[in-house]
Order: structure tokens, then C-alpha cells, then sequence
């Protein structure tokens, strides 16, 4: 399946040296998950543009880049917060027809201009913003995936959050989702170097949101979105799941009526390397080897499990217990 190409070089000297984004992950509001043709037909949010899909080894569909214009400031730690106009870049992914995720970017041109420009002058640059004050790659990245948000700041997580909500309004969606599950958000942030060997770096934050940074040639940009949508998407998977074992153990609810659909929903999913490019995969290697998300899904999925098969055994004895009185 193609995949999305990294962002366009202006035709001019000045190219991007930085690539930010965020992948907000949840579940796909409707009752059973889509099949692969609702699924195509559901991501076709660009009138006349199909959805890319693939059906192994998990059924992913990806739907057409969508742009939406911008003006605003970048966070920084330090100085003066840079003014950057231009458009994000994003799109819908849709994995094994219910675990929905919203992915935006921009690529950022530094000292391409000392003033605003016509708007046409951005427009022809898709998926890009420039920047009118000085601004240090570095203290772009730091900024984005470590400073505060406001209302004038580039919060590209309400990009995503925005393209997951357009499948709210399609026919396919039922909005009758049986689990309840909130949504989860990774900042990633690239600082392209064509002279380096790529190095990443993945961040688990007391705020329970993934970071991850990466220098890396433009080329292997792809593989790098990629990477951070299989690591958003097993991170939301992992809390998901969790939560509704939580849920279960609180007195009044019925534990059935959040670990079934939890199982239902969720349970076969895991499969960190589906979808992970071959380039990227000494990075997920080195989170497992710290963080070991796989040992603790399993680890969940199994006391998640076991809780099922202490309730049936409970109701096999209830239902004994009654026929012999």
C-alpha cells in the first residue's frame, strides 16, 4: 500500500529543518469494527480521493492527507515565541476497524522571510509553515514537545482530535460504542539532518504522554510517522485495557459489562510490528527493552483473562448451588 510521502521541499534554497507533530489515538465510536470496504468508503474524506488500505496482517486504512491553514506561535524555552504561517498536514488512520487515530505535521522552514506573504505563497506549500522570526531547531523541538499550550500556541493534537470527529458524521458509524475508553496523545518531533545516521529518543512523561525526538535524513521521515502512529496506537491499546480492568473492580458495575466488550474490542489487536518499518524497528527494540510494553499488555490481557474465568466459575457454582436446594 503507498504510503504517505514526507513533505514537499519549497522550490527555493529554504527547506524544512524541522518536522513536528502529534497522533492523537481512540476508539472508533460504533458498536462492532468496520469492515475493510465500509472502512475505505468511511476514510474517503477528500471528495474524488480513495483511502490507501492493507488487509495483512492487520486490516489498517489510511485516509487521504487533509490541510488546514495556520498562523500562530511555536512554543520555545527560550526568546521570543516565533510567528509561523502556513498548513498542517493530516489524516485519519483506521487499524483493525475500531482503533482510530488522528495524525498531524508540519514541516518547518526557518529564515525564509522577514514579513507575512501573500497566502497563496503558503498554499502552494502543503504541509508546511514558515517562519517570520529567528528560531534554533533545537529550541523548536524542545518547545513543542515540552512547553506550555495557549490558545496562540500550534496545538496540533486539536488537528487530530478534529479529523477523528469527521468520521462521527459518516453513515458507517453507529455512535454505539459498548466501551468506554478516553484518548490518548504522543508529541513527536524531528530535526532533519542529511549528514547524520538516524537517532531517536522516546520519552514516557509523568503526564502519561509519549514523546518522542528523532535527527534523521528526510528521507526516513515516512518510517518516522509511521513509528510514532504503532507506538500511540499500543500505548492507547495498553490504557484501554487497563482501565477497563479497573473499571470492573469498582463496586456497582457489573465486571462483564467492561471486560467483555474490552476483550471484544481490544484483545487480538496487539502486534507492534504490523505495521513498523524495517528502519524503525531498532527504536521500538531499545522502548521494549526499557519500558517492555509487550510484557505488560500480557501481563494485563491475562489478569484480565483470569478475572473472566473466576466469574464463570462463580456463575457454574451459583447455578449448582441453586439446582441443589
Amino acid at each position: 500500500m503507498a504510503r504517505p510521502d514526507a513533505p514537499r521541499h519549497p522550490t527555493e534554497q529554504h527547506r524544512p529543518q524541522v518536522v513536528l507533530g502529534a497522533v492523537t489515538t481512540g476508539l472508533l465510536n460504533t458498536s462492532e469494527p468496520l469492515p475493510l470496504e465500509a472502512a475505505r468508503q468511511a476514510l474517503a474524506l477528500l471528495p474524488g480521493v480513495s483511502a490507501d488500505w492493507r488487509r495483512h496482517p492487520i486490516e489498517q486504512v489510511v485516509s487521504p492527507d487533509l490541510f488546514f491553514g495556520l498562523d500562530c506561535k511555536l512554543a520555545v524555552r527560550s526568546g521570543a515565541q516565533p510567528r509561523v504561517i502556513g498548513t498542517a498536514r493530516a489524516r485519519a488512520v483506521l487499524t483493525a476497524g475500531h482503533v482510530l487515530q488522528g495524525s498531524a505535521s508540519v514541516a518547518v522552514v526557518l529564515d525564509a522571510s522577514k514579513r507575512r506573504l501573500p497566502w497563496a505563497h503558503y498554499a502552494a506549500r502543503t504541509g508546511m509553515v514558515e517562519a517570520i522570526n529567528k528560531a534554533d531547531p533545537a529550541d523548536l523541538v524542545n518547545g513543542f514537545l515540552h512547553g506550555r499550550s495557549g490558545s496562540t500556541v500550534l496545538d496540533l493534537g486539536k488537528t487530530g482530535s478534529y479529523v477523528m470527529s469527521l468520521l462521527d458524521r459518516v453513515p458507517q458509524v453507529d455512535r454505539q460504542a459498548r466501551l468506554k475508553t478516553q484518548t490518548c496523545r504522543l508529541l513527536w518531533a524531528a530535526h532533519l539532518r542529511e549528514d547524520v545516521e538516524p537517532d531517536g529518543r522516546v520519552e514516557a512523561g509523568d503526564d502519561g504522554v509519549f514523546r518522542v525526538r528523532m535527527s534523521t535524513p528526510s528521507e526516513l521521515l515516512p518510517q518516522f510517522v509511521e513509528f510514532c502512529e504503532v507506538l500511540a496506537m499500543h500505548d492507547w491499546l495498553l490504557s484501554a485495557l487497563k482501565n477497563a480492568f479497573d473499571r470492573s473492580a469498582r463496586r456497582g458495575r457489573r465486571a462483564e459489562d467492561e471486560i467483555d466488550p474490552a476483550l471484544s474490542y481490544l484483545g487480538h489487536i496487539w502486534n507492534p510490528t504490523a505495521h513498523l518499518p524495517h528502519e524503525m524497528r531498532w527504536l521500538w527494540q531499545a522502548l521494549e527493552d526499557e519500558a517492555q510494553l509487550t510484557w505488560e499488555w500480557q501481563s494485563t490481557l491475562t489478569r484480565v483473562r483470569d478475572k473472566v474465568t473466576l466469574l464463570t466459575r462463580k456463575a457454574i457454582e451459583e447455578t449448582l448451588h441453586k439446582e441443589s436446594v
